[in-house]
């Protein structure tokens, strides 16, 4: 048996503009993005399937969302709307984007407002392990576009979480991510492992040590 859905994840380019070396996905150099008339059969699909028993979140990921402009978006917020209110009316579809952050500015900040987008911004803590896998495509880092992209949601008020990737340098590291999150004012923060996945066939938490490293008394005391 399945459902009730609960999370419903819709690519809308799979081109990113970072070249993070752990990333899974591939086709990120494809800038093609998706055609809104498909939203339309998509969204009639999940709404009068069986799976739908409650208000789900449409995630926008994979690739970075930010790399198609803001009234994709207000489109795209249009067709939902309709699609709701023609085929289940009450129910709410809250919308979630996940991006690398480095292109919000306050277009953006007034584009997520509008459209009731909640935002995740992807951050690995500190430059110095942010910058070790999340580069640009000519090889910089991207940690100060990410933090200056940070700034623009505090300073509109908008409530955002984060995503960390925790790597093998983080396992050493673990008060100092605590740290930095708390010194940016970042409350709300999910980690994830770099997992093999995907075109990423290697992971640097693959280490015999690892596991026993994630249990030495840094990680217990933050």
């Amino acid at each position: 048996m399945f459902g009730p859905l609960s999370l419903l994840v819709i690519q809308p380019t799979p081109y990113c503009n970072l070249d993070c070396d752990y990333c899974y996905l591939p086709d990120r150099n494809n800038r093609s993005r998706l055609d809104l008339e498909l939203l339309d059969p998509i969204l009639e699909q999940v709404l009068t399937s069986p799976f739908i028993g409650k208000d789900f979140t449409l995630l926008w990921h994979a690739g970075e969302p930010l790399a198609v402009p803001p009234d994709f978006y207000d489109a795209a917020t249009d067709r939902i709307r309709a699609a709701v209110a023609r085929l289940t009316p009450g129910l709410t579809i809250e919308q979630s984007i996940q991006t690398n952050g480095i292109l919000i500015d306050a277009q953006w900040c007034e584009c997520f407002r509008r459209n009731e987008i909640s935002v995740g911004v992807s951050l690995d803590g500190p430059a110095f392990l942010h910058d070790a896998h999340r580069r640009t495509r000519s090889g910089l880092g991207s940690h100060a576009a990410t933090l200056r992209g940070i700034e623009h949601l505090q300073r509109q008020n908008l409530p955002f979480h984060v995503i960390s990737v925790l790597t093998d340098e983080s396992l050493d590291h673990a008060e100092a991510i605590f740290r930095f999150f708390v010194d940016h004012g970042i409350r709300d923060v999910g980690f994830n492992m770099e997992e093999t996945e995907g075109v990423n066939f290697q992971s640097s938490l693959d280490r015999p040590d690892s596991e026993a490293r994630t249990g030495r008394p840094q990680f217990a005391r933050v």
